[in-house]
C-alpha cells in the first residue's frame, strides 16, 4: 500500500529510508510516485514520470510567513541522481510513494 506523501510524513519517509538503508541489503532506495493511493497513476514531471527513480536527497520546508507577510505552505522535496526532482506542497498536491530497495552487489576483484 502506498504512503502519502506530503510534509506531514517527512520523518516517516525518512525512517523508512534509514532502516532499508540499515539492514545492509540495500545500496540505494528507488521511490515511485503516484497521484492516488491505489498506485495505478504515475506521477509525471517536466521530465517524465517518476517511476524507480533513485533517491539522492530529501527536504522540506515547515509553513511560514515570508517578507512580504505572505504564509508560504510546507513542502517536501525529493531529487533524484538524475538529476530531476519532485516537490509536493501542502494542500496542493496530493501523492502517494511506493518504496524499495536496490540490491547491493558486491564487487569481487580478481580471481580467486
Amino acid at each position: 500500500m502506498a504512503q502519502q506523501l506530503n510534509p506531514n510524513n517527512y520523518t516517516s519517509i525518512n525512517d523508512e529510508i534509514n532502516t532499508l538503508l540499515t539492514s545492509g541489503a540495500y545500496s540505494g532506495i528507488t521511490i515511485t510516485v503516484f497521484t492516488d493511493s491505489n498506485q495505478t497513476t504515475i506521477a509525471n514531471t517536466g521530465s517524465g514520470p517518476v517511476e524507480n527513480k533513485t533517491i539522492s536527497q530529501i527536504s522540506h520546508t515547515s509553513l511560514h510567513v515570508n517578507n512580504d507577510g505572505q504564509e508560504v505552505p510546507a513542502t517536501i522535496t525529493l531529487q533524484f541522481n538524475d538529476g530531476t526532482s519532485i516537490t509536493a506542497v501542502d494542500g496542493v498536491d496530493s501523492y502517494w510513494y511506493s518504496l524499495s530497495g536496490t540490491v547491493f552487489q558486491p564487487r569481487v576483484f580478481g580471481t580467486l
